[in-house]
């Protein structure tokens, strides 16, 4: 009996897990923050499908992408599509032709973006990773600063006594609390808001 139930057990989570995981298993747009926010995608493409793909043309700046569904060509403008689902599970944001990840949403949103500078003195590029936010899903996106943050935030005091008191300069914005699962100026923002 014992053994029927745990064999049991082990194919109800193994059929849900199997279920959850077929459910994300698409990449595709978010036309507005709505769909973002209820997770509806247009267009969806199913991951490792020869009948789809989507391009975004970032590669020379381009303000158009496509999505190939079932064989037909969808081109859309970034300008007028809030962002995309990638088949890793990622959603990135658009925004002034460029393409943020989102990373945190609680509160208000934290997105990361990965550029290539080039150094005035020295030999090629450098990767340099910059991190930005938004009050809402809508919002414009601002660099990650303690300053920008406050003027966000204006009347959340308490809060920016904490970002002079915890943070000696903006890059140390993006410390990451491994014990309370969140980054350390959301914990602080969360904190404030008591």
């Amino acid at each position: 009996m014992k053994t029927f139930k745990s064999l049991l057990v082990t194919l109800v989570v193994v059929f849900f897990s199997q279920l959850l995981y077929a459910q994300q298993d698409y990449t595709g747009l978010y036309m507005t923050y709505n769909d973002f926010l209820q997770k509806k995608l247009s267009y969806p493409v199913e991951c490792g499908s020869k009948n789809g793909k989507l391009r975004l043309n970032e590669l020379f700046g381009s303000s158009k992408g496509f999505v190939i569904q079932n064989g037909e060509k969808h081109e859309f403008d970034k300008k007028r599509v809030y962002g995309y689902r990638t088949c890793a599970n990622k959603n990135y944001r658009f925004y002034n032709n460029s393409s943020y990840e989102i990373l945190d949403t609680a509160g208000f949103y934290i997105y990361y973006q990965y550029r290539l500078e080039q150094k005035v003195k020295g030999k090629g590029a450098i990767k340099t990773d910059e991190y930005f936010f938004s009050r809402y899903a809508g919002d414009p996106i601002l660099a990650l600063t303690a300053d920008n943050l406050k003027k966000a935030f204006p009347a959340n005091h308490m809060f920016h006594h904490e970002l002079d008191a915890q943070f000696r300069s903006d890059k140390d914005l993006m410390a990451y609390d491994s014990y309370a699962k969140n980054y350390k100026v959301k914990c602080l923002y969360n904190d404030s808001l008591k």
